[in-house]
């Protein structure tokens, strides 16, 4: 199970949260029982993010994140998941107006997105809960407060 992360050189991502982004992966492919695959995520700033809003959801204004589902017929031989990017930008602005520790937030994000690859959404309530329990359960493993 890998995490490969990319990002923009406008942003540096610290060796701690690296770690610590990979864990949360592997908890995640621990807990639904996945085994070789991997997940790409792109670490973007609000303009990038803003670009890919509109394109694939056509709304012109930055997110915190986007997940993309991979549906490409070799998923089954590669093992690769999805695709995640994550604005930095955003996620500074959103943890400090929530009040939540930037590392937190942004491992909150990474895991969110996970899921969503993995099908689960909020459209309803009652996927809304069972997506929020287990991202609230990967989050205690890794000793972060449960944000909601």
């Amino acid at each position: 199970m890998s995490l490969y992360i990319t990002g923009t050189k406008d942003f540096s991502l610290s060796k701690e949260l690296e770690n610590k982004l990979n864990k949360a992966f592997l908890l995640i492919c621990n807990e639904e029982e996945i085994s070789n695959s991997s997940v790409n995520l792109k670490i973007l700033n609000n303009t990038d993010i803003q670009e890919l809003n509109k394109k694939y959801r056509k709304i012109n204004n930055p997110t915190n994140v986007l997940s993309f589902t991979n549906e490409d017929i070799s998923k089954s031989i590669t093992g690769d998941l999805g695709d995640i990017a994550i604005s930095y930008e955003y996620l500074q602005k959103e943890s400090y107006q929530q009040n939540k520790k930037f590392d937190d937030h942004f491992i909150h994000m990474l895991i969110h997105a996970v899921y969503h690859i993995l099908g689960f959404d909020h459209k309803n309530d009652e996927m809304a809960k069972l997506m929020e329990s287990k991202e609230i359960k990967i989050l205690k493993k890794l000793n972060i407060n449960n944000p909601y």
